[in-house]
């Protein structure tokens, strides 16, 4: 065996964490061919029925995947410029391109994009975000530790909702609560070391997210939603005119709306939409049911701080 063989043979495996973190040549081009195939993916994942209302799509509502794709973008860039404008351009193209990609099977059309106004202010933030977040980074001091906790934060706050809703109607988002978990840990001990910068991170993380917790619950805000869905989603027929019966009274109730599609023309479909005036302390699972003349649906609203979801049977 030659000096050459027994050199690689001694050479420790790489760090895949380490690899995923600060080792990937993240170029341009390979970002935006990311960005593009990140978003069609989750796009066709949001239009898969048997997914709906389950961990799997939860990808393209809440915020717990798409920190771990920034830090990777964080880290894997050069400067504090390029970590900026490589964030916002990732989210500048993915989030479109998942309702790009679901505008074809929606009844709702290009209404979908109403909910794009939430991850648009997200894909601003990163301009920023990622300008500082590399800063403090690339310190590997106590200042890398407390810039990564918030973000560690949002995915345990997140995390916490998912294992709420899965406590509550088991197994629902019991998946995508361990995905927190699991992300949260990856984070850490990819972005982080020593094991006390790593201690300082979890600490201030999980004591950013208990009191975050508690001030939600002790100081509710008023809150007014709409959650939109076609009838035939849930077996709701369009020519019956339907009403809610629910704890909530007038506070929640259904609307039946045409879809418009080119031109503002209506297409001669529906899609009905709930209307949700919340007071604050409504958070949790409720059983509504949705009636007709001859039909009863029984449904449930799930509500809480970062989303809400709605099922009928």
């Amino acid at each position: 065996m030659s000096m050459t063989e027994q050199k690689k043979n001694t050479e420790p495996k790489p760090n895949l964490l380490k690899k995923l973190f600060y080792g990937l040549n993240l170029t341009w081009p390979k970002l935006i061919i990311a960005s593009v195939a990140i978003g069609v993916f989750v796009g066709v994942l949001m239009c898969i029925p048997p997914l709906k209302d389950t961990s799997f799509t939860r990808i393209g509502v809440i915020m717990y995947w798409w920190v771990l794709f920034g830090t990777i973008i964080i880290t894997n860039s050069k400067t504090n410029l390029e970590s900026a404008l490589k964030c916002f351009v990732f989210f500048l193209i993915s989030q479109p391109v998942i309702y790009l990609v679901q505008v074809p099977f929606s009844v709702s059309g290009w209404g979908l994009f109403a909910f794009y106004k939430y991850w648009f202010m997200w894909t601003l933030a990163t301009l920023p975000m990622g300008f500082i977040g590399h800063w403090l980074i690339a310190r590997k001091d106590i200042w890398s530790a407390l810039i990564l906790a918030p973000a560690v934060m949002i995915v345990l706050y997140e995390g916490f909702g998912e294992f709420g809703a899965a406590f509550a109607h088991f197994p629902q988002y019991l998946l995508s609560g361990c995905f927190c978990l699991a992300i949260a840990t990856i984070i850490i001990l990819g972005v982080l070391e020593p094991w006390k910068l790593r201690s300082i991170a979890i600490a201030v993380s999980i004591i950013a997210t208990i009191i975050f917790i508690f001030a939600t619950i002790a100081k509710p805000e008023d809150h007014m939603m709409g959650l939109s869905f076609a009838g035939a989603d849930y077996g709701v027929n369009t020519d019956k005119e339907w009403h809610i019966e629910s704890e909530f009274g007038e506070r929640l109730r259904i609307k039946k709306e045409p879809v418009y599609g080119e031109d503002d023309q209506e297409t001669g479909e529906y899609i009905y939409t709930i209307f949700f005036n919340g007071n604050g302390n409504d958070f949790g699972s409720h059983e509504f049911k949705i009636i007709s003349e001859d039909e009863t649906k029984s449904c449930q609203l799930t509500i809480d701080k970062t989303s809400s979801s709605l099922s009928c049977e």
